[in-house]
């Protein structure tokens, strides 16, 4: 049986990371009321719908920022803008709940206490983990059937390479970058020269 009041989307970037990834299959509510901690669609031109979380509820209207954004969304949407709330992702074969309202902006605070924390111990660890990345030490006891491998996307923007360590993916050039992003700790298995350009 089919819900009718609900929408499916796709979504794609990251502004949402990590709550929701590029590829997940949202299943949206349509109706309801917004609160603040939601994740919300809506539409920001004829074909692009945005899924960002709910930031403020007040008389001028709704304020959205992506979880992984630092500033909030510059449009401010009124009630009869929002498509639905984000009640969960496809995720392959898992469904993830997305967890909304107070629960939501428990959520998106330890997130950013985690990446605060993260970055700061990165900070304090990096000439160490760029001394040990040059060394190659860490790619030299890999297994070679074990060593990263780059698989190719064809993209809106042009060719989109990512870097897979089994089905991690570890690196990502996106399409129109001349350099490769690498996620930590990963760039220790990675030699950056033997990379496509």
């Amino acid at each position: 049986m089919v819900d009718l009041n609900t929408m499916h989307f796709e979504f794609n970037g990251s502004s949402m990371l990590p709550t929701l990834k590029p590829g997940d299959r949202l299943v949206v509510a349509c109706g309801g009321v917004v609160h603040v901690g939601d994740v919300v669609v809506f539409q920001l031109h004829e074909k692009l719908h945005i899924a960002h979380r709910v930031v403020s509820v007040s008389s001028r209207g709704i304020i959205t920022r992506g979880d992984n954004v630092n500033n909030n969304d510059v449009r401010i949407l009124q009630p009869h803008e929002i498509t639905g709330k984000v009640l969960s992702a496809q995720r392959g074969t898992r469904t993830i709940v997305i967890r909304g309202g107070s629960q939501g902006m428990l959520y998106i605070r330890i997130i950013l206490i985690v990446k605060h924390l993260t970055n700061n111990l990165a900070l304090m660890l990096s000439p160490a983990y760029q001394t040990l990345s040059r060394s190659g030490i860490f790619l030299k006891v890999l297994p070679a059937r074990a060593r990263p491998r780059v698989v190719y996307f064809n993209r809106q923007g042009g060719l989109e390479m990512q870097l897979l360590l089994g089905r991690i993916v570890i690196g990502r050039r996106i399409p129109n970058s001349d350099k490769w992003q690498f996620r930590r700790p990963f760039r220790l298995f990675v030699d950056e020269s033997q990379l496509p350009k």
